[in-house]
Order: C-alpha cells, then structure tokens, then sequence
C-alpha cells in the first residue's frame, strides 16, 4: 500500500455526472467531449480530462478534471459554457457537478 498526502491546495477536481433519458444520447455526449475538449484543453496547463461510462446503467457518465489551479474553475466554466453546454442543455440530462481540492491517494500494490 503506497499513501500520498497532497500539499495544500496543489491538486483540485471537478467532477460532472450525467443521467441522460437514453444510453445513445450518452454515447452521443461523450463523442462531442472527445471532439471538443483536445481543442481546448490547453487552455487549462497541467489539466487532465477523464470521461467514464456506467457499466450498469450506460445512460449515466462522469467527466472527471484534475487541475492544477483553482482559477482554473474559472476557466473551465467558461469553456465549458461555450462549446458544452449548449450541447448538454439540449440532451436534458440530470445533472450534478462538485469542485474539490485533493487531499490524498491511497494506492495498493
């Protein structure tokens, strides 16, 4: 077992999961954030983007951003509001978000 504290505010998420009506309105979603977000992405240094899909319910999937800069919310907002959003918006889909700082991984061996 290998554990890892982060210093303070080094590291933040932010997590988006979405509950579309049907698994090819899902599907749909993630090939626009695979098209769009290697566009931009750039935009935000040191940022990692990780997209996951529910293997019991594949209606239901997560974007997953690790960076590096609390202001980088911003940014990620705003890039957000102009190349996702509007395409979410029209899918309808239910929709929770969190931003957190990391505090710690705990990996095994």
């Amino acid at each position: 077992m290998e554990w890892k504290e982060y210093e303070g505010k080094q590291r933040f998420r932010r997590v988006i999961t979405n509950t579309f009506s049907s698994n090819e309105d899902c599907e749909m979603f993630i090939m626009v954030l695979k098209q769009q977000w290697p566009k931009h992405i750039n935009k935000l240094p040191y940022s990692e983007l990780e997209i996951t899909r529910s293997i019991e319910s594949p209606n239901i999937m997560s974007a997953m951003w690790t960076l590096k800069d609390y202001k980088h919310f911003d940014i990620l907002e705003k890039i957000g509001n102009e190349i996702i959003y509007p395409y979410r918006n029209k899918l309808s889909p239910k929709s929770t978000s969190i931003k957190t700082v990391s505090l710690c991984k705990i990996s095994g061996s």
